[in-house]
């Protein structure tokens, strides 16, 4: 059951059911979209697993990105499961746990790739090292009675990891040589051609923009990119800058990643961020979150210039070293745009090479192809045009068109020994968290509130007789977010004798039901509105009864 990640960038979430029990392959959230707001996180729906709560065994983690691991917290205030993960992983979930007061609901299992293989109920597994983006990410191998479904992870055929870990080529040709019934592999980049470069080629290119900055440099990259952080540790010792974190999951992640041995920065080349503002300004790199363009972020703070830490002027440098996540541009754009305002100067793809991706392109994803040699195949992780791409390069490899699935989020495959295919569906929409709130903010409030957003709305007090309904004391109207010119005293002038003729008609027809008289005053001033303005506010009516 595919409960989130296909026809989507982000919320990846598999069930597999086996034996009667259900293993969760990645646990993972989104960010909200602009025509979400208020929203702060997406989650998959947990609908399904509350239904099967007695079924679910545990979840596999692939690696420790947002999107595949940021629900797992939310989906244990409910569940309590066996967690299956690397060591980073697994390091940065604890910290996650003890803030969301799950510790407890948790119990952790640290696997290390290779051909050794771990059981959890009727469930063998076994896990492959693939690099990627952050360190320790792996893909997952599952027996089943017809054979192995393998699911890549996220994944890029780095020759020259940073870590010197690659992807083992050997131990998915060894799964190959077992019998790969299904495979489930990355579609990020299938649109992409060629191969993806290695991490390595970043650095030089970093070290060569901060050998040439005289004032204070600011590079920004998601908080789990441990590689690109090593790499922007690494030039600003090149050429001898101090290193300061900014962003509360920035410190807590690189904190973790030095604890573990994934991140190598002596401590006497880190300072504090509270000593930069008196600091020279060619002696530290200040290493933030906030690449996205996110309203409060750090970055944006500083494109703002409110940031109460780093004030950016001539002479300085931003380097954004991520990608733009599909869906960010504008916040993105916007922010650079304010960035280039405090007199910084911005480094940014596809003008400078500071970023390659952790995904593999479509050599890489054919490479994979040709090393698993799969019966059946299911492009994941991915938009739809992602993963069509993926599926016409399975194709092109030789595997049979009918042999390839294409599914989305809801879609339920039955796995057997001479086929696979798409039998069913389930619930498997999505779950907003908005402030303490989780699953309380739906379609319908998110509606309303795109409308809020949208035309403003209009609140109309008036008072009328309990009995016989009629006007006690005459309407008044006050407005946010629809009109606020020299004109709006004469339009709402206007609104008001409307709605005051309409509730002296309605008091001589007797009416005096309070739902009735909000639906005649609704009816009245929205049709008022939008004759005068082509706009349709809100309109919220509040009767006093005397």
């Amino acid at each position: 059951m595919f409960l989130g990640g296909l026809g989507e960038i982000g919320r990846n979430m598999a069930a597999l059911e086996l034996g009667g029990k259900i293993l969760l392959i990645d646990a993972g959230l989104s960010f909200p979209e602009e025509d979400m707001p208020g929203v702060d996180l997406v989650l998959p729906d947990f609908d399904y697993l509350r239904q099967r709560k007695d079924a679910l065994l545990g979840v596999v983690l692939t690696h420790g990105h947002e999107d595949h691991i940021g629900a797992l917290p939310y989906l244990l205030r409910e569940f309590e499961l066996e967690v299956y993960g690397t060591k980073l992983t697994l390091g940065l979930l604890a910290r996650k746990f003890e803030e969301h007061g799950v510790s407890e609901r948790a119990t952790l299992h640290e696997v290390e790739p290779g051909d050794a293989e771990v059981t959890a109920g009727p469930f063998t597994m076994r896990f492959r090292r693939v690099s990627h983006s952050i360190p320790d990410g792996v893909a997952v191998a599952i027996d089943t009675p017809f054979g192995t479904i393998l699911h890549s992870g996220d994944f890029k055929l780095d020759q020259t990891p940073l870590d010197g870990r690659t992807t083992d080529l050997q131990g998915l040709a060894e799964e190959a040589r077992r019998g790969v019934h299904l495979f489930l592999s990355d579609s990020t980049n299938a649109e992409d051609p060629g191969s993806v470069p290695s991490e390595r080629t970043v650095g030089p290119v970093l070290r060569e923009i901060f050998r040439d900055v005289s004032g204070r440099i600011v590079t920004a990259c998601f908080a789990s990119h441990v590689h690109r952080v090593q790499q922007i540790c690494d030039a600003a010792r090149a050429v001898g800058r101090k290193v300061a974190f900014l962003g509360r999951s920035m410190n807590q992640n690189m904190a973790t990643a030095g604890e573990l041995g994934f991140l190598h920065l002596p401590p006497e080349d880190l300072v504090p961020l509270e000593a930069v503002s008196s600091m020279d300004p060619g002696s530290v790199v200040v290493v933030s979150t906030g690449s996205q363009g996110e309203p409060m972020s750090a970055l944006s703070l500083m494109a703002a210039r409110e940031n109460k830490w780093v004030k950016l002027g001539p002479g300085d440098a931003v380097v954004l070293a991520s990608s733009k996540i599909p869906g960010n541009e504008t916040a993105i754009n916007r922010t650079i745009d304010g960035l280039y305002r405090t007199g910084a100067d911005v480094f940014h793809v596809p003008f400078y090479p500071v970023h390659v991706s952790g995904h593999g392109a479509s050599e890489d994803l054919k490479s994979m192809l040709n090393l698993v040699r799969p019966r059946w195949f299911i492009p994941v992780h991915g938009e739809i045009r992602h993963l069509l791409h993926h599926a016409r390069l399975a194709e092109d490899v030789g595997i049979p068109r009918e042999r390839v699935l294409i599914c989305e989020d809801g879609d339920v495959v039955d796995v057997l020994a001479d086929s696979v295919a798409i039998t069913g569906e389930v619930q498997a929409g999505v779950t907003y968290v908005d402030g303490l709130g989780i699953g309380d903010v739906g379609e319908a409030v998110l509606r309303d509130r795109r409308k809020l957003a949208g035309d403003g709305f209009a609140i109309v007090v008036f008072s009328v007789d309990r009995h016989s309904g009629a006007i006690v004391s005459p309407p008044e109207i006050v407005t946010r977010g629809f009109v606020y010119d020299e004109e709006a005293g004469e339009i709402l002038e206007e609104g008001r004798h409307r709605v005051e003729l309409t509730l002296k008609e309605t008091a001589q027809q007797g009416v005096s039901d309070p739902s009735v008289l909000k639906d005649h005053v609704r009816r009245t001033l929205g049709k008022y509105f939008f004759e005068v303005t082509k706009r349709k506010p809100v309109i919220v009516p509040v009767i006093m009864e005397v």
